[in-house]
């Protein structure tokens, strides 16, 4: 039957492997959006779908797929290996995210009281062909394994990305009144800004942009950026376990919160902040005599 994905946490010790390394990307089906993240195996899959109200999971190994796949195709002869591949060339694609149209199989979802079914109907070899993921609500440690810790840290970073870039944003301001100042003038008007306050920037974006964003709150919001970013604290995340995991033994040993890995403290931060006060190289267009600066800070450096 279906392996408990309890059972399997146990094994991998409190993991659930290859999921971990993955994003969650936006899926939809039958026009209802989900965020979802699968692994198919040779014979087996794992698979954790959201549509941000409930997490679901589902765990089948090759015993529980045959016997699945010979419940619902009476007439399938097929060794488990062949059906298999069949199924993943057909589910992989809508599962991680591919549009509708390029999907050879109808998928439709319905949701009963503690399970969400995800019906699959394609064909093979000239015969319809059924599948059936049966998820049901998973445990409370995966949903904060593989979406809450990983969003606050990614929530972190974003935060620590903004600080920097307003902190190099007034910078620029000064550099910018330093040319100014030794009689510089601006050739188009159309480049020129208003000096960069962070406070009056903080209260404008909040009274026009924040009950914008709250009001449309679905899973596309979980774009190609935060999938990035999204892997990149995952890497950094189980880099930090194993250097945990290889100093346990040792007395000295102080273990370290995810919030401390993923972000560093603010008595940390000499290095990236020494990093992002020199100055930045930049462009300088000779046409004119105007100079435009292109400055592309990048979130890596903060992991």
């Amino acid at each position: 039957g279906a392996v408990s994905w309890q059972d399997k946490m146990e094994v991998e010790g409190r993991s659930v492997g290859v999921l971990l390394d993955q994003p969650w990307v936006p899926v939809e089906i039958a026009e209802i959006p989900f965020l979802a993240k699968v692994h198919f195996g040779e014979t087996s899959y794992r698979l954790l779908i959201s549509d941000l109200d409930t997490v679901w999971h589902e765990d089948m190994n090759r015993e529980a797929i045959n016997h699945r796949a010979q419940e619902l195709n009476r007439r399938l002869k097929a060794p488990v290996a062949s059906f298999f591949c069949h199924l993943c060339a057909v589910a992989r694609p809508r599962l991680n995210g591919g549009a509708p149209e390029d999907v050879m199989a109808v998928f439709s979802q319905e949701r009963l009281p503690h399970q969400l079914l995800v019906r699959l109907k394609s064909e093979l070899a000239g015969v319809p062909f059924y599948w059936e993921f049966r998820c049901s609500p998973a445990p409370l440690s995966v949903v904060c394994e593989q979406l809450v810790r990983p969003l606050l840290s990614v929530s972190q970073v974003l935060q620590r990305q903004v600080q920097e870039l307003m902190t190099l944003l007034g910078r620029k301001d000064a550099e910018i009144q330093d040319y100014r100042d030794n009689g510089a003038v601006l050739s188009r008007g159309r480049l020129e800004t208003e000096v960069f306050i962070e406070q009056c920037y903080k209260e404008s974006f909040f009274s026009e942009r924040l009950s914008e964003l709250c009001a449309v709150q679905n899973c596309y919001g979980f774009n190609g950026d935060i999938q990035e970013l999204y892997m990149a604290v995952m890497k950094q995340r189980a880099a930090f376990k194993r250097r945990g995991s290889n100093t346990q033994d040792s007395p000295t040993h102080t273990e370290k919160t995810v919030s401390e890995c993923a972000v560093p403290s603010h008595n940390q931060r000499s290095s990236s902040e020494t990093a992002v006060e020199k100055k930045p190289k930049r462009d300088v267009s000779s046409t004119d005599g105007s100079q435009e600066e292109q400055v592309q800070p990048s979130y890596c450096s903060v992991l």
